[in-house]
């Protein structure tokens, strides 16, 4: 992560078949609760004034997670742009937290091989954001996961 967001606030797993219920947790749809292998999340902050999300979801094959993908709710959708690894990646505006409502943020979610992301990059009014910092945020995450279904060691970074 970049220095402005580089402290660690939670990153978990969960592996599904022995935790099922983490997925309803982690707010993904009881559709594709059913059909998951594991969940993950990432939250890293400055505390002061912003913070990233990076919230997964995988299935045990790489069709299920296109159809799910495919069949997700599109009402946030503002658009799309060609994904880093040229997969669509789907923007969209998300709402301010009503325990917090004086942030702002925006949000991506990707599939990449048999996962689906969601990234959140939340900000006070004011910090200081790079205007690429959502984009790269994603970028690297794709290429990670992309690494890692290749069976490499997951190693981008953002630059």
């Amino acid at each position: 992560m970049r220095s402005s967001v580089s402290q660690e606030r939670t990153v978990k797993a969960w592996d599904l078949a022995e935790e099922p219920s983490q997925c309803q947790d982690e707010q993904w749809p009881d559709a594709w609760c059913g059909k998951a292998a594991a969940v993950g999340l990432a939250a890293f902050t400055n505390i002061n004034d912003q913070e990233v999300g990076i919230h997964l979801i995988s299935f045990p094959d790489e069709r299920s997670a296109a159809e799910a993908f495919e069949h997700r709710d599109k009402s946030d959708d503002m658009g799309r742009f060609p994904g880093p690894a040229g997969e669509p990646v789907y923007t969209l505006d998300l709402v301010a937290s009503r325990d917090i409502p004086l942030w702002s943020s925006r949000g991506t979610t990707f599939q990449q091989g048999t996962v689906i992301g969601r990234i959140e990059y939340s900000w006070r009014p004011g910090a200081k954001v790079p205007a690429d910092s959502l984009l790269a945020v994603t970028r690297m995450v794709v290429q990670r996961i992309d690494q890692k279904e290749k069976g490499l060691n997951p190693t981008a970074s953002m630059h």
